[in-house]
């Protein structure tokens, strides 16, 4: 057999392979394939040690529950105090929730909750990832509760003393 041969032979096999391999990727996303995910969840730390990139899992800490949930309970405990201290005679500062609040209550806090919940769901899921390469979006996370664990107390303390 000559050179040639073995080459067009190597490149036939080459060629079928990918052939094949177009047809029907096992990695392309499904519906099936999400269902499956949603009550089989696997993915619980990183698949490569030596990998210091972005990586996501579908199974996460209770802690990172409780840090959620509790993010999401003090921005409605800081709507609600906002809209206590506004009828006190309060101004509102931001410019973005002041137009908010001329527009209408509702839309002042489904907007605020919203925001605050697409955050909270951006930094769970990437809970495992750097920015910037310096700092883990879990410290950002753990940062956001106390500013907004300390505006709620400023806030208690605004209703307290005014």
């Amino acid at each position: 057999m000559s050179t040639l041969e073995r080459e067009q032979g190597i490149i036939l096999d080459t060629q079928s392979e990918l052939d094949r391999r177009e047809k029907n990727e096992r990695r392309d996303p499904t519906f099936k394939g999400f269902l499956i995910g949603c009550f089989n969840r696997q993915r619980r730390q990183q698949r490569r040690t030596d990998s210091n990139t972005h990586y996501e899992t579908d199974w996460y800490d209770t802690k990172l529950l409780v840090m959620a949930l509790a993010l999401l309970l003090l921005s409605a405990a800081d709507a609600g105090m906002t809209m206590t201290l506004l009828n006190n005679g309060a101004v509102e500062v931001n410019p973005f929730m002041n137009f908010l609040l001329n527009h209408s209550t509702h839309t002042f806090i489904y907007t605020k909750l919203a925001l605050t919940s697409v955050c909270i769901i951006v930094l769970v899921t990437h809970y495992h990832s750097k920015i910037f390469n310096t700092l883990r979006v879990a410290i950002l996370l753990i940062f956001a509760l106390f500013i907004y664990s300390a505006l709620v107390i400023y806030e208690i303390l605004l209703l307290l003393y005014n």
